[in-house]
């Protein structure tokens, strides 16, 4: 039986056909290997990874999840897909599902004996994903496949109101991640017809986050407040327009005057802009303070507890000035006094 198999194939290969040579390759070759009919249909075998494409004749003969692909002879035509006997297996064409159990047969006879003939435009996708495998009669087939891409963590600088300016820490250390691209084949007639892209995911990096300061224990004359951020027990602390930020540890309401006497204060300072006047059991010398008027229409700026006055006393303080003219231009104005740390 084995020498004439091989005759038969020998035969077969050198395109030598006669009648006799086919009735017994009839009778010889097992009727389950059998291709019956003469269709070369276009298969399409997906597995892990991108759609295999199968016109007819494979390249090469390999192995599967549920089917052998082996390459044909000329005598029995089309590819060889060979099923196991018991095989549990699920076609889908049109509307119609139907799970049945394979022979030892090849794909094509599986279909032969199923009564379905594929049209000239339809594959026939092996889709062995599942638990089983599944056959699927269709004009076209969608393969999802992913890439990734490897990505460098950032580095965000972000201010901390509370850090003293010329400082920083990294707060948070940045690691390097990725992100996952989503893209979709297009399959027909067993060849790559287009792709598109579908989305990606979130990136995994970690960015690297340093805080740096903007606290100083004085702004610029000319400076005005941006912003007031209070806390529940009176303190808080200022963002001016320069991005700096002064803390304070409370706010006075107070009612001031003016003066420009040239000349030493009572704590041996000289007079002079920012040294200004209290009355030292409210506020005590050396006091720092941010002074505005309550609307913020006229701002006084940065000042520091150095004089006394017979007139000063509780919430009332005295602004000093270049002249007399400023001091008349501001006569007396309620104030917002915010005490420093």
């Amino acid at each position: 039986m084995k020498e004439i198999w091989n005759r038969i194939l020998q035969f077969a290969s050198g395109r030598l056909f006669h009648t006799g040579l086919l009735l017994a390759a009839a009778i010889v070759i097992p009727l389950s290997l059998q291709n019956t009919g003469s269709a070369n249909y276009t298969y399409l075998l997906q597995q892990d990874g991108e759609p295999v494409a199968i016109f007819g004749t494979p390249r090469e003969d390999a192995e599967y999840a549920y089917l052998s692909v082996r390459s044909s002879v000329g005598l029995l035509g089309d590819a060889q897909l060979l099923l196991d006997k018991g095989q549990k297996v699920t076609l889908l064409w049109g509307d119609r599902e139907e799970t049945v159990t394979a022979r030892h047969e090849t794909v094509s006879r599986l279909l032969h004996r199923l009564r379905v003939e594929p049209e000239e435009d339809e594959m026939v996708v092996l889709d062995m994903t599942g638990d089983h495998l599944t056959i699927r009669i269709t004009d076209y087939w969608l393969y999802s496949w992913e890439k990734t891409v490897e990505t460098t963590y950032q580095t965000e600088r972000v201010a901390n109101p509370l850090r003293y300016k010329d400082t920083e820490e990294v707060v948070q250390t940045g690691a390097d991640g990725e992100y996952v691209e989503t893209y979709l084949n297009l399959y027909i007639d067993g060849e790559l017809r287009s792709t598109s892209y579908v989305g990606r995911s979130d990136d995994t990096a970690v960015s690297e986050i340093v805080e740096y300061g903007t606290r100083v224990d004085s702004v610029a004359r000319d400076d005005r407040i941006a912003e007031d951020h209070p806390n529940e027990d009176g303190s808080g602390y200022l963002t001016f327009v320069s991005g700096e930020t002064l803390t304070y540890s409370s706010v006075m309401l107070c009612n001031a005057t003016a003066y420009a006497i040239h000349g030493y204060g009572a704590t041996g300072y000289p007079t002079e802009v920012g040294n200004i006047a209290v009355d030292p059991t409210v506020i005590p010398y050396g006091t720092r303070m941010f002074i505005q008027t309550v609307s913020g229409s006229w701002v006084y700026g940065m000042a520091v507890a150095r004089d006394c006055g017979s007139a000063v006393k509780g919430n009332i303080i005295d602004l000093w000035f270049e002249d007399i003219a400023t001091c008349y231009q501001w006569g007396r104005r309620d104030c917002t006094v915010y005490i420093l740390d």
